[in-house]
């Protein structure tokens, strides 16, 4: 039988939930523009549906949420091999401890002949415990691929959580360069209070720990006392926000600094922004805040951590600095500030590499490819 005859790739991914973040914008971009000749996508969340959730459908690709809490992994194991036996996947794709355990379970239970993990961090924010390190083991056996978003990963997939690194295969995130218009706009940030003349540093993280807000607003205070111009636009949301808001008025940055939580205009917003960070001390990997902000033709000052020195060339996209360094962190905002001419080179030369490395098209060509040769093998 010659390809053109052959059957779609029936593709299942299954995952917590979709809730805000860089994993889960990865699946509702990735699915809606498979190849639908060669693919047919669909998606489980083992939780609740979460914010993007509805992109799926707006892309066409059939999903469902069972609602199923963490401590309900036997009904909700039961339900994904019911689900398994009635869609019969050719593969499927799993991300997020839950749904990596009990979705590789469910595969083989249902003889799914193909299952993937798709790794999308670098570290682990907490120690992976002895229980979680057997499942893993036992379950490579029937696993036929990772996949991850860095070449940085390789050593911790293959070292840190003992996968056979012959299965590793690293594709990259991508976005849409021309979904991200190269201009100064402050409109989408003057209800924030953002002004003309401000000098605007922008982080779009959730607030969580391990992106280390503590960090960005040190620096933004030694900013601050520098340049009475600057202002600092945190957006995003998460558990820390009250430690946020806490170490803001504990920093005289109260007016300086605006949280305007999770948006759903980042393209116009990133317009507003004069340089962009990212503050990670940890598990940070391909992060897809970067990438728009770098299609978006920002130069960026970020923590040199997981696969971010793969995607800024350091002095001549942005600059990288040393996690937990807000000494560093802020002088090198200094400098990008200080400078408009560097400042618009950098980001031309942050959006030239995105077209040249990183666009959605290559990504998924990437993905597809990938897919196609677990499928076959």
């Amino acid at each position: 039988m010659n390809s053109a005859a052959r059957q779609p790739i029936r593709v299942l991914y299954v995952v917590p939930d979709l809730r805000v973040g860089g994993a889960e914008r990865h699946v509702t971009t990735l699915l809606p523009n498979l190849d639908r000749t060669r693919f047919e996508p669909s998606v489980i969340c083992i939780g609740e549906q979460g914010d993007l959730f509805a992109d799926l459908a707006a892309g066409g690709v059939p999903a469902r949420a069972l609602g199923y809490t963490k401590r309900q992994a036997a009904p909700a194991l039961r339900d994904l091999i019911r689900a398994m036996r009635e869609q019969r996947p050719d593969v499927v794709i799993t991300r997020g401890y839950n749904a990596e355990a009990l979705g590789r379970i469910a595969a083989w239970r249902a003889g799914v002949p193909n299952s993937v993990v798709w790794v999308h961090n670098y570290g682990d924010v907490e120690p992976r415990g002895r229980f979680r390190t057997v499942v893993d083991r036992v379950l490579d056996r029937p696993t036929s691929a990772y996949f991850g978003v860095a070449r940085a990963q390789i050593r911790y997939m293959a070292d840190d959580l003992g996968y056979p690194e012959s299965k590793i295969k690293i594709i990259y995130n991508g976005v849409e360069p021309a979904l991200f218009e190269i201009a100064d706009d402050r409109t989408a940030a003057a209800p924030l209070g953002i002004g003309p003349d401000d000098l605007v540093v922008g982080i779009v993280a959730a607030l969580r720990p391990e992106k280390d807000h503590v960090a960005f607003l040190t620096a933004a205070r030694l900013v601050a006392e520098k340049l009475p111009a600057a202002r600092f636009l945190i957006v995003g949301d998460g558990p820390e926000r009250a430690a946020v808001e806490a170490r803001i008025e504990a920093f005289g940055l109260t007016g300086r600094v605006i949280l305007a939580g999770n948006r759903p205009d980042i393209p116009d917003l990133l317009r507003a922004m004069d340089v962009v960070v990212l503050s990670s001390y940890s598990v940070e990997c391909f992060p897809m805040a970067l990438l728009e902000a770098m299609a978006a033709a920002r130069p960026a000052v970020c923590t040199a951590v997981g696969g971010v020195p793969e995607m800024i060339a350091d002095g001549e996209t942005g600059y990288l600095v040393p996690p937990r360094d807000p000494e560093q962190l802020a002088a090198r905002l200094l400098e990008v500030l200080g400078d408009p001419q560097a400042r618009k080179r950098m980001g031309l030369a942050a959006r030239d590499r995105v077209e040249a490395n990183f666009t959605l098209k290559s990504s998924i060509a990437a993905a597809e490819q990938a897919l196609e040769e677990v499928v076959n093998r």
